[in-house]
Order: structure tokens, then C-alpha cells, then sequence
């Protein structure tokens, strides 16, 4: 029962974060001061911290850990990846057709890795029908 609630946690703050990302991604090209205010950033360092213990705790309580399970592994380094290309496209790229590619990359892998965790295998694009 516990992990069903971690589960649902997780999934929320799974769709709170892509939310938070596609406004801030929005923000930045439309040139807003919104997507460096405190507030905004608190609340998305929040929604991740949550995000992180949930898929953590899931993980332990499933007995699957990255290194172990290839599809975890997957989503742990794509994760990575896409906080990479994410704080390139929010603030850190050069100009504004880097941050654009970023955005889209980011948002790419953040796709792949719902699709990943949908399937449960690193060649997961087939759940999107591709």
C-alpha cells in the first residue's frame, strides 16, 4: 500500500516537473525576468527533491537499483542528461538558438525516460509506437 502512494507521488512530481520545465523553457524565450525568480526556482527544487526521494525509495522497496537494472540505469543517466541539457536551455547557453535546441533535447529525453519506465527496457521508443 506504501508504495502505491510513493508510486503516485512520484508520477505527480513526474508531471509537476515537466510542467515547471515547459513554462520556465516558455519564460526564457519570451525574455520574462519569471524564469530566474526565487520563488519559481524554490518550487522546482522542491518538486525535484521530492521527485528524487520517491523514485529513490520505489527503487529500494522494489529491489531494482541502477546498475543492476539495465532500464534504470537508462533513466538514471538520461536523467542526467536532461538536467544537463535543461540548465543549458533555462540559463546557461549561449544564445537563444542553443537554449532552444537544449529545450527541445531536454525535453526529448525526458520523453524517452517515461518511455523507458513505461516499458522497462532501454529500447522503449516502441511504447511511443516509433
Amino acid at each position: 500500500m506504501v508504495y502505491y502512494w510513493i508510486k503516485n507521488i512520484h508520477l505527480t512530481t513526474v508531471t509537476l516537473n515537466i510542467c515547471i520545465f515547459m513554462i520556465r523553457f516558455y519564460w526564457m524565450m519570451q525574455k520574462s525576468g519569471w524564469v530566474h525568480k526565487k520563488p519559481v526556482r524554490y518550487i522546482s527544487v522542491f518538486n525535484d527533491t521530492i521527485l528524487l526521494i520517491a523514485g529513490a525509495s520505489m527503487a529500494i522497496m522494489s529491489h531494482q537499483y541502477p546498475f543492476v537494472a539495465p532500464w534504470l540505469t537508462t533513466k538514471l543517466v538520461m536523467l542526467l542528461v536532461y538536467i544537463v541539457f535543461g540548465s543549458l536551455a533555462l540559463k546557461r547557453g549561449s544564445s537563444m538558438r542553443i537554449r532552444i535546441y537544449c529545450g527541445v533535447i531536454a525535453m526529448c529525453c525526458f520523453l524517452y525516460m517515461v518511455s523507458v519506465a513505461f516499458s522497462r527496457t532501454p529500447a522503449s521508443w516502441g511504447f511511443f509506437g516509433l
